[in-house]
């Protein structure tokens, strides 16, 4: 495997989040990391055209065709050097990686998580998913903090649709509960980046579930789920892995 396979590889597994800033930060420091790695130069990733922007080394076309897939390359530069990433120089085509994208590196990002449960299925995991993610100065939430009153689903809705990750445990029995289905349609309706957990028999194939809306369904399909390999201490240690493992965190 190459170089440039095993980034890839790495990088693939990490989700890109939907927030407007987030997704930035990611991809400079994405670049940034290829640059230390030698996968690049850090004045050798993209070429300024008029009308467009092109990768300039065949690891960096390998990366954006891969990683960024339909991301049209000239508004990405544009935004680049709008948040000071890149920065032009004598050669106005060949823009260069910052040092703020180098800094963006060994920081872990302080990313807004949403924590999706049923009280009834998933009420220890949560805290432990919670306690879990603090501990590694990510932010999440779950909804048992919200203060009484106000309009509670539309406090809900807009936390969802302002969070760049949206975790949704999944027990057996879980989407028996309408809340729960809807908070999951609110995170596709807004574009979240969507990670199932299942655990406890959850299994989205059972026929009890045939009702539940495809868009639903299709959010957190086995392909894009984090499985609780058994009920127990070290299952529910190698699933937090996992999770950690999808917001770049070995622990």
């Amino acid at each position: 495997m190459t170089e440039i396979e095993k980034f890839l590889e790495e990088r693939l597994k990490i989700p890109i989040p939907g927030g407007d800033a987030a997704w930035v930060k990611l991809l400079a420091k994405e670049l940034a990391i290829g640059a230390n790695r030698n996968l690049w130069s850090p004045q050798r990733i993209l070429m300024d055209m008029a009308g467009g922007a092109k990768a300039v080394h065949p690891n960096s076309e390998a990366y954006f065709e891969q990683r960024w897939e339909q991301k049209d390359l000239g508004h990405m530069l544009d935004i680049l050097l709008a948040h000071e990433y890149f920065i032009r120089t004598a050669s106005n085509q060949l823009p260069k990686l910052t040092i703020k994208a180098f800094d963006l590196v060994e920081e872990v990002e302080p990313y807004n998580i949403f924590i999706s449960y049923r009280r009834l299925d998933s009420s220890a995991l949560a805290l432990l998913v919670l306690a879990r993610l603090k501990e590694h100065n990510l932010e999440p939430f779950v909804d048992m903090a919200l203060e009484a009153g106000g309009n509670w689903h539309a406090d809900l809705e807009d936390r969802i649709k302002g969070c760049d990750y949206f975790i949704i445990l999944l027990g057996e029995d879980t989407l028996e509960s309408d809340m729960t289905v809807k908070e999951i349609g609110w995170a596709v309706d807004a574009n979240r980046t969507i990670i199932p957990i299942w655990h406890s028999g959850f299994d989205i194939r059972s026929q009890k579930w045939e009702t539940i809306p495809r868009h639903v369904k299709d959010a957190i399909q086995q392909t894009n789920a984090i499985p609780v390999p058994d009920e127990s201490a070290s299952g529910y240690n190698t699933a937090i892995v996992q999770l950690l493992n999808r917001f770049g965190i070995t622990p």
